[in-house]
């Protein structure tokens, strides 16, 4: 399930997530058509279909290529928009939305350190307005410690992420409605062991409380499972910055954010790599 902010944003970057081949374009003569000093042109229409053309080229199957594809087309573009700070915003904006969403974390990383931008380039307004777009990003990217939860499960058990004795803790994000969501938790359920190596902490989105508790029981899922009725505005989603589901996030012992797998087989790798 989609939180609907930027619909082309998304949908741009639903299609990314297949290994379709992309449309191969120039980078350095794509954006010659475009005067980046008309501010008409952000968030209009015609710019995000450029942009979603653009961002859809870096797509070759290749998934180990497709960030360096990516970072290197936002390299050109964000030089380019540079002479325009409102459009370098947008353009900022706009792949962070999307790239975050896919849990690109390589991408999402590399834009919140402002390419192309050099120390001085612009002025403390304008570094001001940055900083208030990638604010969100910064508090949960990996590396960042994990904003902290305490709340009462759906089950009625009281708990505090922060006074949890496990190792690594697994945060799970999910819609009762989302398949994709069920399938993530059925592998982690069945691969992990959710008793001594890691604990696991959901956050739902459902109809209520009734929904999401029969959903865990059927399921016979582990761990502590909240629900809240403010739903996308409930406090752990805008702490962890929920734009879409399933996110996930592996905590350390530290409550470090060490990993934000973008599906199972992304968070298998991981675990192969650091068990």
């Amino acid at each position: 399930m989609k939180k609907i902010i930027h619909i082309s944003i998304l949908v741009c970057f639903m299609l990314l997530a297949f290994p379709l081949k992309g449309q191969n374009v120039d980078l350095q003569t794509y954006w010659d058509d475009v005067d980046f000093n008309d501010t008409t042109l952000i968030a209009s229409k015609a710019m995000s279909d450029k942009l979603i053309e653009y961002f859809f080229s870096f797509t070759d199957g290749d998934e180990q290529r497709f960030d360096s594809l990516s970072m290197a087309g936002l390299s050109v573009v964000l030089n380019k928009a540079k002479v325009n700070m409102r459009m370098y915003e947008y353009i900022l904006d706009f792949a962070l939305n999307g790239y975050s969403s896919m849990g690109r974390d390589r991408v999402t990383d590399y834009l919140l350190n402002y390419p192309q931008l050099a120390e001085g380039e612009i002025t403390m307004e304008e570094g001001l307005r940055l900083d208030s777009i990638t604010e969100p990003y910064q508090k949960v990217k990996v590396g960042a410690k994990a904003p902290d939860y305490s709340g009462v499960t759906v089950d009625g058990e009281a708990y505090h992420l922060y006074d949890s004795k496990a190792e690594r803790i697994i945060v799970f994000f999910w819609s009762t409605d989302c398949e994709y969501c069920h399938d993530f938790l059925v592998h982690i359920r069945k691969n992990l062991d959710l008793k001594s190596d890691f604990e696991l902490v959901t956050f739902a989105l459902a109809e209520n409380q009734d929904e999401v508790a029969k959903t865990v029981k059927k399921t016979r899922l582990p761990g502590y499972h909240f629900y809240d009725a403010l739903r996308w505005d409930s406090k752990a989603f805008l702490d962890y910055h929920i734009t879409s589901t399933p996110t996930v996030f592996v905590l350390d012992a530290e409550r470090t954010i060490v990993c934000k797998p973008y599906d199972w087989y992304e968070l298998k790798e991981w675990l192969n790599r650091n068990n």
